[in-house]
């Protein structure tokens, strides 16, 4: 980790734009969770910079960073941590305001050991948290605010849509876990005719072999494309589908998901949790279908069976904010942790 070039402010000097790092990649034309911090349009007194890995030389006001680990970088596990570990001193030292995202992983203690060192890390240097939902836990003694998740209506306005395939179930991520194939292993149970599974995504290492052997096992019922795909090709992928699979949401990408789905005018079939059972109540019936444990062959069945029975009407209630909104929110959690970093 190199050092921080960061002179302590003057408090008494106002300043007319504050700095943020953001540790993702720069908005394109796929989605991201980063476009529901920038939006789509500049925010005149926020001026953002985009970091992947090794954060560089710079002097900024606020890091703002959407997951722990992301500065580890390379290394073995002490090599990783130490790297952190000095981020920390750094930060202390240049009062670089650090605003952190939680999700559902971080406050249950998924991901690992090491994720939960950097958690403990962080939080000494951390200025305020921004949450999700109302049920995410937090460490005490910060500032928290919670950010819904945008949904996207108005960014897939135009985009051209798929006629819905009759059975087909979508499991369609960013990033696919190595955990995706025993996940979806139990399609090869339902007894529901017609059904096909469709998986759609970037494969990280030790999933892609597993994916290969499901659909060499039935090519007639399970397609992939183990790719990343533009929003275009999303907005097909999801609008073809008659339910999608989310086989659990605890991180940002799941969640992502999930809202993309819901978006787009389609069910989904996703674990029980607090943050998926107040969502269902608020979006409407039948467009939520959730289940306990894990995600067998009845449950699948049972959600085909119900979903037909009784279809969603209209479109599910979200009235949660755009992505213009949550970029406003951002700000001005950003403003407010630069001023707290400046004191």
């Amino acid at each position: 980790m190199p050092n921080l070039t960061h002179p302590a402010a003057d408090p008494a000097v106002e300043r007319d734009q504050i700095l943020v790092y953001a540790s993702q990649r720069q908005p394109y034309h796929i989605l991201s969770y980063i476009d529901q911090i920038v939006g789509n349009e500049a925010t005149p007194d926020v001026e953002f910079r985009f970091f992947e890995g090794k954060l560089p030389h710079a002097d900024m006001d606020v890091i703002h960073l959407h997951r722990s680990t992301v500065l580890f970088g390379k290394g073995s596990r002490w090599k990783r941590l130490a790297k952190l570990a000095d981020f920390v001193l750094q930060a202390k030292r240049h009062k670089i305001a650090v605003v952190r995202t939680l999700t559902g992983a971080d406050a249950s203690g998924k991901g690992g050991r090491l994720r939960r060192a950097a958690n403990r890390l962080l939080d000494q240097v951390t200025t305020s948290y921004i949450v999700l939902d109302e049920v995410t836990r937090t460490p005490k003694g910060r500032p928290v605010t919670v950010i819904p998740h945008a949904h996207y209506r108005e960014r897939f306005l135009g985009y051209p849509r798929s006629a819905q395939v009759p059975g087909r179930l979508l499991r369609i991520a960013p990033t696919l876990p190595k955990g995706v194939t025993p996940a979806l292993a139990n399609f090869f149970l339902t007894e529901t005719p017609g059904l096909s599974l469709r998986v759609v995504g970037k494969p990280l290492s030790g999933s892609y072999v597993g994916l290969k052997e499901m659909a060499e096992r039935d090519p007639e019922r399970v397609s992939l494309l183990l790719e990343t795909i533009s929003d275009g090709s999303t907005v097909q992928e999801v609008t073809a589908a008659e339910l999608v699979l989310i086989p659990k949401v605890v991180e940002i990408e799941d969640m992502q998901v999930l809202y993309l789905a819901l978006s787009l005018d389609r069910p989904v079939l996703v674990p029980a949790t607090d943050l998926t059972r107040r969502l269902a109540d608020k979006v409407g019936a039948g467009w939520i279908t959730l289940y306990e444990d894990a995600l067998t062959a009845e449950v699948i069945d049972s959600a085909v069976t119900n979903l037909r029975a009784t279809p969603p009407s209209g479109s599910p209630r979200l009235d949660g904010p755009d992505l213009e909104g949550t970029a406003k929110m951002y700000a001005k959690v950003f403003r407010e942790a630069a001023a707290a970093g400046r004191r």
